[in-house]
């Protein structure tokens, strides 16, 4: 199904700003495990919604285009891990398709750029939420959370490179 590019930039615009606003709506939740689960869902937020906005800004920066939005499985399906596997199977993204004629006629560096945009996006946000934590959680539940965040870092500086964001920007066709 495609989803035109406004929608979809909408949808991961509306997913940060949810994000924002669940960080600032925490500060009044007096509960901690109810608070800790509104910054968990900030930092699921974080972690999925600016990634494909990531890509459409930078690209379209570095003058790289896209066709529109859809649905997939992640990409992370691909690697042989069985938990994780698991989880991307079941996924579904939004995710970008890209103009290929501008993608082939784009330098390496600005497909370097754009392709790795996504995953910086993904991998530093996440703290966002977690740093936000600090102070208004019990040490123990903002340390979940920075935990979590240093996980998806690990995870993703290995991930990406072989079957994710980086790994797209080594195998994009090149102009002929």
């Amino acid at each position: 199904m495609r989803i035109p590019l406004l929608v979809g930039n909408i949808v991961e615009v509306a997913g940060v700003l949810f994000a924002l606003y669940l960080i600032s709506f925490a500060l009044g939740v007096p509960n901690s495990p109810l608070k800790f689960l509104v910054y968990l869902v900030a930092w699921v937020c974080l972690l999925f919604f600016p990634h494909g906005l990531a890509h459409y800004i930078v690209g379209r920066l570095v003058g790289i285009g896209f066709q529109y939005y859809y649905l997939s499985r992640s990409s992370v399906y691909k690697l042989k891990l069985p938990f994780a596997r698991a989880i991307a199977s079941r996924s579904v993204v939004l995710t970008l398709k890209v103009d290929q004629h501008s993608l082939q006629t784009a330098s390496v560096g600005s497909r370097a750029v754009m392709f790795s945009s996504g995953a910086v996006a993904s991998m530093i946000l996440p703290f966002f939420a977690a740093a936000a934590s600090l102070g208004h959680l019990p040490m123990n539940l903002s340390a979940i959370l920075l935990l979590l965040s240093a996980a998806n870092l690990a995870f993703d500086l290995y991930y990406s490179p072989k079957a994710g964001d980086i790994s797209r920007a080594k195998s994009a066709p090149r102009a002929k």
